[in-house]
């Protein structure tokens, strides 16, 4: 009886944070990057990785966007052909100088 008693009130609260919650909810994702926008960034480190995927054979003619996450942090997204050239971006991108960690978003387009 008393798990009864409660059940109103706990769906009042739950039904009441839906409500607010939702008021501002446009029904986009919150976060694009990943999702079918293009982000990329211009600063020091961000191009240093663009050239160097440029220079590199298997990673030239493929767009990839990089994004400085940090001061020794890129992130690597959009899509490749294979996984073989998602590996070599992710390798080579490390070379880099100043580069200590490679986040790699890279997709296979299948």
């Amino acid at each position: 009886m008393k798990i009864f008693g409660k059940l109103p009130v706990a769906s009042l609260m739950v039904s009441g944070a839906l409500l607010v919650g939702g008021c501002a909810f446009d029904g986009e994702p919150l976060i694009k990057e990943d999702l079918y926008t293009t982000v990329d960034d211009t600063t020091e480190l961000s191009v240093k990785v663009k050239q160097a995927l440029k220079r590199a054979p298997q990673t030239a003619v493929n767009n990839i966007m990089v994004t400085t996450v940090s001061d020794d942090s890129v992130k690597l997204s959009g899509y490749v052909l294979d996984d073989a050239t998602l590996y070599e971006a992710e390798r080579v991108a490390g070379q880099v100088p100043g580069v200590r960690f490679v986040v790699n978003s890279l997709n296979v387009r299948r």
